[in-house]
């Protein structure tokens, strides 16, 4: 009797084991089936990535590339690039791969990369114009030739120059708190049609005064005169221009108040230095909080030559102005410097783009305190990383702005 159950225990753990034996091998073939499915997925994925770096590639090279891909051979599968303009600053590159059945896509947003991103841009930095002790400088900088220290300045956001640092003493210790980078170019652009066609097709342009007032009004309205002696004139920002860009054909702006809403204003040159100039006559600010995200309020300053700080009573002591500003012939100053007292800081909230350094103060170069004029005090509007004034100066390239897999 033992005999036969002996038999059929056996028999029962044998088939027990083939059963086993079975789901094991179903169970590997199906791992083997799993992984081939997920490496080919990865690849696919990759073959996608790859396509996207190649597209951006060609942006980086040429600004006005139009993709000649569609169901390529590449890498063992195929893609497809295809270019959309989402707007006039805007455009979408969507990356799909094929690979075994396997379908992938990247969408990228590209919009023109604009001076605006910059808290600081100089593309001419004189010898004899250093960032000294009391000098800080909030968000991203460039200077387009060598950077000049002396003491030591702060610099909060990364720092590039394209041919390194000039120490102005064995002392000076500059702090970067973004970190440095040298060997970095990015020239200025060539004119400033862009701004005076905009103001032309569908803003403000005055045209045949030597200088224009304007006196910005936290209700949204603007005053504005073409002489000192003149009236002011108030109107609605929306109505004097509806694209949010004044400028004036070869002559000089003067400019204060607190600004509601997206404006850029541009001073257009002659020949010479006369015309094209910019004049700060008292604090211009937003009615928002520019270091607020939610803030909506945005203003450009364009000069073809120089920005000023007015020499008046209302300029002395501390100077606040909120807005991105760029010289293109020169950069900003203080007007009689030679014969102003110390004053107080040029507190810009926004970003400084100049062609040329132009001297705000004059100081002590045995102990860096400064004699005559301003500090210079900038802190980034953080906002201008992903929108800038009206009609503001692009650099001509384009920047990631957003990448979706």
């Amino acid at each position: 009797m033992f005999g036969k159950a002996s038999i059929i225990l056996v028999i029962g753990f044998s088939m027990i084991f083939l059963v086993y034996q079975q789901n094991l091998i179903n169970s590997q073939t199906g791992s083997v089936v799993t992984y081939s499915d997920y490496y080919t997925k990865i690849a696919a994925r990759d073959l996608a990535v790859a396509a996207a770096n190649l597209a951006c590639n060609q942006f980086f090279i040429d600004p006005e590339w139009e993709s000649n891909y569609a169901n390529t051979s590449f890498r063992g599968g195929t893609i497809t690039i295809t270019v959309e303009d989402i707007s006039s600053t805007k455009r979408q590159i969507l990356a799909v791969s094929r690979l075994g059945g396997n379908r992938d896509t990247i969408a990228i947003l590209l919009s023109t990369s604009n001076f605006g991103r910059f808290a600081y841009y100089a593309a001419i930095a004189p010898g004899n114009i250093y960032y000294v002790t009391g000098d800080t400088v909030w968000g991203p900088m460039h200077v387009q030739g060598t950077l000049n220290v002396n003491g030591s300045p702060v610099f909060m956001g990364k720092v590039t120059s394209s041919k390194g640092i000039k120490y102005g003493s064995n002392t000076s210790t500059p702090i970067f708190n973004g970190g440095y980078e040298g060997g970095v170019n990015l020239t200025i652009p060539d004119d400033l049609n862009d701004v005076y066609a905009a103001a032309a097709a569908s803003g403000k342009v005055f045209s045949g005064y030597t200088d224009v007032w304007l006196s910005f009004l936290p209700n949204g309205t603007v005053n504005y005169k073409t002489s000192s002696a003149a009236a002011w004139t108030n109107t609605d920002i929306s109505t004097l221009t509806s694209n949010g860009v004044i400028a004036v054909d070869k002559g000089n702006l003067h400019i204060q108040g607190q600004v509601k809403g997206r404006v850029t204003v541009y001073a257009g040159a002659s020949s010479g230095g006369g015309s094209g100039n910019i004049y700060i006559d008292d604090d211009i600010t937003y009615v928002g909080n520019p270091l607020d995200p939610s803030c909506t309020d945005m203003l450009g300053i364009v000069a073809s030559n120089n920005v000023y700080i007015a020499d008046k009573p209302e300029t002395k002591g501390d100077v606040t102005i909120h807005g991105s500003i760029f010289n293109f012939g020169g950069g900003i100053s203080a007007e009689n410097l030679n014969s102003l007292g110390k004053q107080g800081a040029i507190r810009i909230v926004g970003g400084l783009i100049q062609r040329q350094g132009q001297l705000v103060n004059i100081y002590n170069e045995n102990d860096n305190v400064i004699l005559k004029g301003y500090s210079l005090n900038i802190r980034y509007d953080n906002r201008m990383l992903l929108n800038t004034p009206p009609e503001f100066p692009a650099t001509g390239s384009y920047e990631i702005i957003s990448w979706r897999e």
